[in-house]
């Protein structure tokens, strides 16, 4: 009897632990495989600069990095793991007697740790994402493989391209890091429009299939209600055509089926005119 208690109590908890384990394996499937340049080459890169590397972090494909430079100045720099371009920089304080250049003044790209620009991270939020350890920063190998799920692939506004920008700029890798990086950042625009309400994707400027709010060219409905129906009646000459309703104006000729106060160049248009259609006008 005891036995049989024991074997059950076995069952029981490998059945808690497979329990438990699933859902991990679930998330793991429905990530992917991503290569980006390795820490070590990012960190690497930095210093030939002048920048020191405090800490590093990774949000999907974007490595962000507190930095400072021989003058003090510490930021919160951006690089993108594809391109191994600076995408943006926030400075989080200036060394004794350096002055913050003015926001937008140099451009959108990277000039010194003094210039703000392109994909800012607050620290507080910085602090939240993936920490790259000592370990990692330690392999020497110029790529690395990371997994993430393509949800959390970070969109920027894309920045004007300089050497002083770009990491790994003269090698053979350069415009396949690029490449990667922009089309990445194109396929993630496009589900983040698929994603947005109508009215949101008329205010972003996507032409949608079917817009609720846009104007629909439609045939005149033959009521005269003051308001242009797009090809029907819109309280002019239209030119020969009746529209079927009481316009108010000459329909060149041709009878638009209402008294509309005016001679209809001799055609009678069924209703009592102010003129007669050449009869005594006495």
């Amino acid at each position: 009897m005891r036995r049989l208690f024991c074997s059950a109590a076995i069952v029981a908890q490998l059945s808690i632990a497979f329990t438990s384990v699933a859902p991990h394996q679930t998330l793991a499937a429905t990530s992917h495989v991503h290569k980006l340049r390795s820490p070590h080459f990012i960190v690497t890169a930095l210093e030939k600069k002048g920048i020191k590397v405090i800490d590093l972090r990774r949000k999907a494909q974007v490595y962000l990095l507190h930095v400072s430079d021989v003058a003090g100045t510490e930021a919160i720099v951006a690089i993108d793991g594809y391109s191994a371009e600076i995408i943006g920089l926030m400075v989080l304080a200036l060394g004794p007697g350096v002055v913050a250049t003015s926001r937008g003044s140099r451009g959108n790209h990277f000039v010194d740790l003094s210039y703000s620009f392109g994909y800012e991270v607050e620290y507080s939020v910085y602090e939240s994402y993936t920490v790259i350890t000592t370990e990692e920063m330690s392999i020497t190998e110029e790529y690395t493989e990371v997994t993430y799920e393509e949800s959390e692939e970070v969109t920027y506004t894309e920045v004007e391209e300089t050497v002083e920008a770009d990491l790994d700029s003269g090698t053979a890798e350069d415009a396949v890091g690029d490449e990667l990086a922009e089309g990445n950042n194109d396929e993630v625009d496009a589900a983040a429009y698929d994603e947005v309400p109508d009215h949101a994707a008329d205010e972003m400027g996507v032409d949608e299939a079917t817009d609720d709010g846009a104007d629909e060219a439609v045939a005149d409905d033959g009521v005269d209600d003051g308001v242009d129906d797009g090809a029907g009646d819109d309280g002019m000459d239209d030119a020969g055509a009746d529209d079927g309703g009481d316009d108010g104006m000459d329909d060149t000729g041709a009878d638009d089926g209402g008294d509309d106060g005016m001679d209809d160049a001799g055609a009678d248009d069924g209703g009592d005119e102010v003129i007669e259609d050449g009869g005594d006008e006495g």
